[in-house]
């Protein structure tokens, strides 16, 4: 082979890795965008918080199965995060708390007021 066709083709191979690379980004951000809307939904419709009461709602791929999980800041409880999972239905499934939280005292879910848990 000649070296204008090994050049050819390497670019070609770098191209077509660029493209899988991309269009798995694509999916992961679509994937992360349509989670954030169901779990705003199931909110918003089925819990009757506003969408003043909800600060932030993030969609988040890890490498822990399930891969795809939502974090939800409400404004009136800042220090914590809630987790959901919205494969099947919308579930809250954990909570997480800032060193703020420990501060005020709040250690467990007991003091939390949008700690409602799925109940299996």
């Amino acid at each position: 082979m000649g070296k204008k066709v090994i050049i050819i083709l390497v670019i070609l191979l770098i191209v077509l890795i660029c493209v899988v690379f991309f269009r798995a980004h694509l999916k992961i951000e679509n994937t992360k965008t349509e989670f954030e809307k169901r779990v705003t939904s199931y909110l918003v419709n089925e819990k009757g918080y506003e969408k003043k009461d909800i600060k932030s709602v993030n969609g988040i791929y890890g490498v822990k199965s399930p891969p795809y999980y939502t974090i939800v800041v409400f404004e009136d409880e800042p220090y914590a995060q809630y987790f959901y999972f919205a494969h099947d239905g919308v579930k809250q499934v954990d909570y997480s708390l800032s060193n703020e939280a420990w501060e005020k005292g709040i250690i467990d879910e007991t003091k939390l007021k949008n700690w409602d848990p799925y109940r299996y």
